[in-house]
């Protein structure tokens, strides 16, 4: 089974949760073993969000994720960026793992959305799913259901 790990920002902006969830629905439903990896706070709403474990299996610490992480263990690395220090973990994330990489950059602040794609496009090779949203999950919904349409 092809391994996927998604790696979520600080839950600052409130549309990471749902497209988190509804990014791991979409990659079981292509195959895909999904795990988390998060800070405690992102960890605590996707738990609170899916108390059944319909659609989260697998939450890791995201220090413990990193400290542990080796190249070859994941197929796809797919990143919620949000905020500069989302967009460092997942080049730090990218580069370990040498894998297929898909980043999704949203903010309300266009400025901001193109700083954080340029962070990612500089340092990696990954795709980058760049789009102006905060509340609002759905343009990130969209990008993220083409992206996932070519794996």
């Amino acid at each position: 089974m092809k391994k996927a790990l998604v790696l979520l920002g600080c839950p600052e902006a409130p549309s990471q949760t749902p497209l988190a969830i509804y990014a791991t629905y979409k990659l079981n439903s292509l195959g895909f073993d999904v795990t988390i990896t998060a800070n405690p706070a992102a960890s605590k709403l996707l738990k609170i969000s899916d108390p059944e474990n319909k659609y989260i299996s697998n939450i890791v610490d995201l220090d413990r994720c990193l400290n542990e992480l080796n190249e070859g263990e994941f197929d796809l690395l797919l990143g919620f960026i949000h905020k500069e220090a989302a967009a460092s973990f997942f080049v730090t994330f990218y580069q370990i793992l040498q894998i297929k990489s898909i980043a999704i950059v949203f903010e309300k602040d266009e400025d901001l959305v193109e700083e954080y794609a340029n962070i990612i496009s500089d340092s990696t090779d990954a795709e980058v799913l760049a789009v102006k949203a905060f509340h609002n999950p759905n343009p990130v919904k969209v990008k993220l259901d083409k992206a996932l349409e070519k794996i």
